[in-house]
């Protein structure tokens, strides 16, 4: 690894985690002063909310991150390398757990990547990030009546834009990629006075050990992007946490347990996955597929998730049960369907069983994201050779502007996916052995998923 451990658990708490927290910053070193940077996060889903985080960075060694969720929730960790602690604010518990690289020092990257550019990207040094890149700022718009400068990188298919004041104070931070587009807005910028009870647990919170096992998977699991990068070896056993969730989804092919669906949906709602469009339509697809292999079970589950809020029960479920093609399922539907339901306005109502998706046109980049689903439900490879009939739009001349979008967008997620799972690495290379039309593209993807 090219960064130290300590970033895999810090991205995987940026991107993944829930109720996360601080502890005692032991034989905490002293500064001088401290950064403070509360930053709004906004996506093409979520462009007018959004989420506010604000993070304290003490030199290299020193961090923390709050994040207000929803009601009274709020992520919170605190980092004293080599020493991070995870606090459940809720159950006033905190998990204390030592990164075992001796050099290892903070990183606070602002977006989850593998390229190297885009992951030197931090919170705290977003200005030298440009200016080590040799970028030379231009003149930007006037920003209620103040001068700006705007610093612009491009690292492959990403394109940063950074927002700055005379100052030199960050303001805003555009990053582009085929994914969409991400915007940090920044809130607050400061440099402040050094606060050791920043990096300290609150009195009242009752540290342990974590456990070693748990520890050791989301360093085995995580990459330093953040990406599940070694399979596990044994099923999840239940579903109690966001990373509970995380490796059951995305490995669920290889370890089917359709016991644990009803407590991964109330997981589900409880992280927010229903409430993002970006979110919702690949985690309908997974639990459409699980409901193809189960059709004995559709109708106990419906009865049971009778738990969660009516705009999940009326608006989410019927469409995983639609998407599942069982004649019972889409009876189930129609019964508890509420009104005009957006996602299958949008993207269809058409099954997504693998023996039907010859008639599912790919149209949007959420079709995409339904097909992963899918796989990561079934391991069914005619879910990876749809999302590869996409890729040849990048090399023809009479496409769409939208078809291209969704070709880069099929091959990022093909390039993720193959440093994540052996099947899709190795599904890649058997097409790319008996694909004439993909046998280019295929051999880039496999090359850049191989880090080479």
């Amino acid at each position: 690894m090219y960064k130290s451990k300590l970033q895999v658990l810090l991205t995987l708490t940026l991107y993944l985690c829930s109720g996360l927290g601080f502890s005692p910053a032991l034989g905490a070193a002293r500064f001088e002063t401290m950064q403070k940077m509360v930053v709004r996060c906004l996506s093409d889903q979520d462009a007018q909310t959004g989420s506010v985080r604000t993070i304290y960075r003490a030199g290299s060694t020193q961090g923390r991150l709050e994040e207000a969720l929803t009601g009274s929730r709020q992520r919170l960790l605190v980092i004293d390398c080599p020493h991070v602690w995870a606090v459940d604010v809720e159950t006033g518990k905190a998990e204390h757990m030592l990164d075992q690289d001796s050099d290892s020092k903070l990183h606070l990257p602002i977006i989850s990547s593998r390229q190297k550019e885009s992951a030197a990207l931090e919170f705290g040094q977003e200005v030298d990030f440009f200016k080590t890149r040799g970028v030379k700022p231009v003149e930007g718009p006037l920003v209620e009546g103040k001068k700006t400068s705007i610093y612009n990188f491009v690292a492959g298919p990403v394109q940063f834009d950074l927002m700055v004041l005379e100052s030199g104070l960050p303001l805003k931070l555009t990053v582009n990629a085929p994914r969409g587009k991400r915007v940090f807005e920044y809130v607050e910028y400061c440099t402040m006075p050094y606060e050791a009870e920043k990096f300290q647990v609150p009195p009242a919170v009752t540290v342990v050990e974590a456990p070693k096992p748990g520890f050791n998977a989301a360093r085995r699991h995580y990459s330093t992007s953040g990406s599940a990068t070694h399979e596990p070896t044994a099923p999840v056993k239940e579903i109690k946490t966001s990373y509970d969730l995380q490796i059951w989804q995305t490995y669920y092919y290889l370890f089917p347990e359709p016991a644990l669906l009803v407590s991964a949906v109330k997981r589900m709602e409880a992280d927010g996955t229903f409430d993002s469009l970006g979110g919702s339509p690949p985690a309908c697809a997974f639990l459409a597929s699980i409901f193809t292999q189960n059709p004995d079970k559709i109708a106990a589950w419906v009865e049971e998730l009778k738990c969660l809020t009516p705009e999940h029960r009326e608006q989410i479920l019927p469409v995983a049960l639609k998407w599942s093609g069982n004649e019972k399922a889409i009876e189930l539907a129609g019964k508890i369907t509420g009104g005009d339901n957006i996602l299958l306005r949008e993207l269809g109502s058409l099954s997504l069983a693998p023996d039907k998706l010859d008639k599912l046109e790919i149209v949007s980049p959420s079709h995409l994201d339904m097909l992963w689903g899918c796989f990561m439900a079934s391991g069914d490879r005619r879910y990876l050779e749809k999302i590869m009939s996409v890729l040849p739009w990048l090399r023809k001349k009479d496409v769409e502007l939208s078809q291209i979008i969704i070709a880069g967008a099929a091959e990022w997620s093909l390039t993720s996916n193959c440093y994540q799972h052996k099947k899709v690495m190795q599904i890649c290379e058997e097409e790319m052995q008996n694909n004439p039309e993909l046998k280019e593209q295929l051999t880039e993807i496999l090359r850049r998923s191989r880090g080479k």
